[in-house]
C-alpha cells in the first residue's frame, strides 16, 4: 500500500539546505511546480509546458513550440530572406520555370 505525506515545507535534515530527490519527481498532468529563485537541472528534463521569466539555459533545448516574438533570443543562427528564397528555388524549382 503506498504511503502519503502531507506537508507544507520540506528541508534537509539540518533545516538549512536543499532536498535531493534521489529518484526524480513526477507531477500529475495539469499540476504546477512553482519556484522562486534558481532551478538547476542536470540531465534530461521533459516538460510539457514551461512558463518562465528571465530564463537562462545552457545546452540543448527541444520544444514543439515557443511563444513570443523571439526578439531577445541570443545565439540563434538564421539566414537572410534572400537566402531563404534562394534555397526554396533550389529545392523546389518547378514553380519558377518559364514554359515560353
Amino acid at each position: 500500500m503506498p504511503s502519503q505525506i502531507r506537508v507544507d515545507s520540506i528541508t534537509d535534515v539540518n533545516g538549512t539546505g536543499v532536498v535531493e530527490l534521489t529518484h526524480g519527481a513526477s507531477f500529475p498532468s495539469g499540476s504546477k511546480l512553482t519556484h522562486n529563485g534558481n532551478i538547476n537541472i542536470v540531465g534530461v528534463a521533459t516538460i510539457g509546458l514551461l512558463s518562465a521569466t528571465d530564463m537562462n539555459v545552457s545546452g540543448i533545448v527541444t520544444a514543439s513550440s515557443f511563444v513570443g516574438d523571439g526578439s531577445q533570443l541570443q545565439g540563434v543562427q538564421s539566414v537572410s530572406e534572400s537566402k531563404s528564397i534562394a534555397l526554396k528555388v533550389i529545392l523546389d524549382p518547378l514553380p519558377f520555370r518559364s514554359w515560353d
